[in-house]
C-alpha cells in the first residue's frame, strides 16, 4: 500500500512538472522556419521573426473536462454475541492519459508594430502539439512539436 501511495503522489507531482518547450513555426506562405519557446511555467512565448525581431507574448490555456481524481472508501462492522466484526477499505485514483489543453497567444514586438496570433493544441501528458500561427501582415506558419 505504501509503494502505491508513493507511485501515485509521484505521478502527480510529475505531471505539473512546468518546463519549456522549443517550437518551430514553418512559413506556410513564406521560406524558413522560424523558432520559438513555449515556456509552461511562465506562462510565455517567444519567436523570434525573419530578421531577428523577438515577439513576445503570455498564453491563456482553455483545459479539457478532464482530471486526476483521488478517492478511498473506509467502513467498519460491528460484532455481537454470535456475529463476527470486521473492517473493510479502499483507495482509488484515475488519471486521464489522452487529456488536452488548447493555448492562445497574443505576440508583440517592442521595437515595430508587428503582432502575431498563436493557437495551439497540446497533449499534456505527452507534450505533443499542434496549430497555426498569423502575423498582422499577412504571414501563416505552422506549428508541430
Amino acid at each position: 500500500m505504501k509503494h502505491v501511495l508513493l507511485f501515485a503522489a509521484a505521478l502527480f507531482l510529475f505531471a505539473g512538472c512546468a518546463s519549456k518547450h522549443d517550437i518551430a513555426l514553418v512559413g506556410f506562405n513564406t521560406e524558413g522556419i522560424l523558432k520559438g519557446v513555449f515556456d509552461e511555467k511562465t506562462e510565455t512565448v517567444a519567436v523570434t521573426m525573419e530578421d531577428g525581431e523577438i515577439l513576445k507574448g503570455k498564453y491563456s490555456s482553455f483545459e479539457d473536462e478532464s482530471a486526476v481524481t483521488f478517492g478511498n472508501t473506509i467502513g467498519y462492522t460491528s460484532s455481537g454475541r454470535y456475529h463476527r466484526g470486521g473492517s473493510f477499505g479502499g483507495m482509488g485514483m484515475g488519471i486521464n492519459f489522452g487529456s488536452e489543453s488548447k493555448k492562445y497567444a497574443l505576440l508583440t514586438s517592442e521595437t515595430s508594430s508587428l503582432k502575431m496570433e498563436i493557437a495551439i493544441m497540446l497533449r499534456s501528458w505527452s507534450k505533443n502539439g499542434m496549430g497555426e500561427a498569423k502575423t498582422n501582415d499577412g504571414r501563416v506558419y505552422k506549428i508541430q512539436f
